[in-house]
């Protein structure tokens, strides 16, 4: 266990923007990366803001983390982790290995934080990368489709023939190039 302790005295509002004071203090507990292979958590005191713009829908707010959202009990870096283990394994496999190396999750955890994940198109894309995946092991195969820039996942087009690809590059003419692997 990490404790730690926000240096904040203010900070602005996330609806008007207006600066407040802190008036309370509460405590995060977020897991992190494991240090040494032993299970990590920050133990972290961070403030509570109350509004000072009296028209502001915003009464109280929390203070941000630049690692963790609100509502996360996991650090980024942890769920990053976690999502690059899965891409290889099942979500059983992922946690058993994870849990070798000191981060405890289960595979429903894991199959939730993939059904969080957004995918955003951009229709003003210029250069992709297309690859063909497996959302099930050996039964159920999906096309992939990334911003070459950014790394960013832009499109998980179902099945891994031809025409469906077909469809998504006609809705996207400003492509200019594709890197792929060799498959037909």
């Amino acid at each position: 266990i990490i404790e730690m302790s926000s240096n904040k005295i203010n900070c602005k509002c996330p609806k008007c923007c207006k600066l407040s004071n802190y008036y309370a203090t509460y405590t995060r507990n977020i897991q992190d990366t494991p240090l040494r292979c032993k299970e990590t958590w920050l133990c972290i005191k961070v403030h509570k803001y109350m509004c000072l713009n009296p028209k502001c829908t915003e009464y109280i707010f929390l203070e941000a983390l630049e690692f963790a959202k609100q509502s996360q009990v996991k650090t980024d870096a942890l769920l990053n982790t976690i999502l690059a283990v899965s891409i290889f394994l099942s979500n059983s496999a992922t946690s058993l290995v994870l849990s070798l190396i000191g981060i405890k999750v289960s595979a429903d955890t894991i199959k939730n934080l993939y059904d969080k994940i957004e995918i955003i198109d951009n229709p003003d894309i210029e250069e992709v990368g297309i690859d063909d995946v497996a959302t099930r092991k050996g039964q159920k195969y999906a096309t992939a489709i990334y911003d070459l820039k950014t790394h960013n996942l832009i499109a998980l087009l179902e099945g891994r023939d031809a025409s469906t690809l077909k469809e998504w590059l006609r809705k996207h003419k400003k492509i200019k190039v594709v890197a792929r692997d060799r498959a037909s």
